[in-house]
């Protein structure tokens, strides 16, 4: 099962429980931008949504409803109609598509050993340091936007180039365990990797430390996956919902949740915190109108 499908049944145990004992209920209509999803088919996905959304809804006495979205265009339509009051993506997407003025209060998901992005190689390789890039293999998650403008930086500002341009081969995987396996067995030189996964996928495979581990780089992210309400839901409902974070612990499906999928607990989260990633994303389009601009005067 992906992390975002982890995290998306852990937002549904959430936005229930603080209306469990609300006189005056608002509808929860979460907007889930699902064109980043791996590892789960558009019907496995709406059905398992549709059964946890029947059973909060009546275990909570909560009116909730969920709207999926494709791309993150009509996500943010619908925003701007009314139609759905809070939003959950991955952090890179919410903040191409989501001004940090326009959404409020929500939560992340912590983790053990926390969600950083490790570019790591293979213990024999070659690659030391991201000055040795040029001419090797990378495996990459497929549709992960925060590590696709993470490593196209890379690139960019070391060898003046895109990624494309750099390394040999550029393997888009479903999976993260899927880009480890690539190094492991020599079928790749690097990897890009969320040390959430790393660390699960070496628990299950000690082996796999044997092989790999190089940290090339790093880039520390507090968190991937993000769900915020919009700045016009009642401030008190975005109280009520902060208050009743800390019951996830012993509210015995989300204990049974965070239990499941190794995660730690809820975090309370401003918008503030997708200001890392436009700051990355603009320093990205920066490089890359730079580069642009000095091929186009030569």
């Amino acid at each position: 099962m992906s992390l975002l499908l982890r995290f998306i049944l852990v937002i549904l145990v959430w936005w229930t429980l603080p209306y469990a004992y609300a006189e005056d209920v608002q509808t929860v209509r979460m907007g889930f931008y699902q064109g980043s999803l791996r590892e789960m088919s558009r019907v496995d996905l709406r059905e398992a949504f549709t059964l946890w959304t029947k059973e909060l809804s009546v275990a909570f006495k909560l009116p909730m409803e969920v709207f999926f979205y494709e791309d993150i265009a009509s996500m943010r339509l619908a925003f701007d109609r009314g139609e759905i009051n809070s939003v959950s993506a991955d952090a890179m997407t919410l903040a191409r598509g989501f001004k940090v003025s326009e959404l409020a209060e929500g939560y992340s998901v912590a983790v053990p050993h926390g969600w950083n992005m490790l570019l790591m190689a293979g213990r024999d390789s070659q690659v030391q340091t991201v000055n040795d890039l040029a001419g090797k293999r990378i495996a990459v998650l497929e549709n992960d936007l925060t590590s696709t403008v993470y490593l196209e930086t890379l690139c960019l500002r070391h060898y003046a180039r895109e990624c494309n341009k750099v390394f040999s081969e550029i393997q888009r995987l479903p999976s993260s365990n899927q880009t480890l396996m690539r190094v492991f067995f020599g079928k790749a030189d690097l990897t890009l990797a969320y040390k959430y996964s790393y660390e699960v996928a070496r628990e299950m495979n000690p082996q796999l430390e044997t092989k790999m581990g190089r940290v090339v780089d790093e880039l520390p992210l507090g968190g991937v996956y993000y769900a915020f309400f919009s700045v016009k839901v009642r401030p008190e409902h975005r109280q009520q919902a902060l208050k009743a974070i800390p019951m996830m612990n012993t509210y015995p499906r989300g204990r049974q949740l965070l239990d499941l999928f190794k995660m730690d607990h809820l975090e309370v989260v401003h918008s503030q915190e997708l200001k890392p990633f436009i700051q990355m994303d603009q320093t990205y389009r920066d490089l890359r109108a730079q580069i642009t601009r000095k091929a186009t005067t030569k």
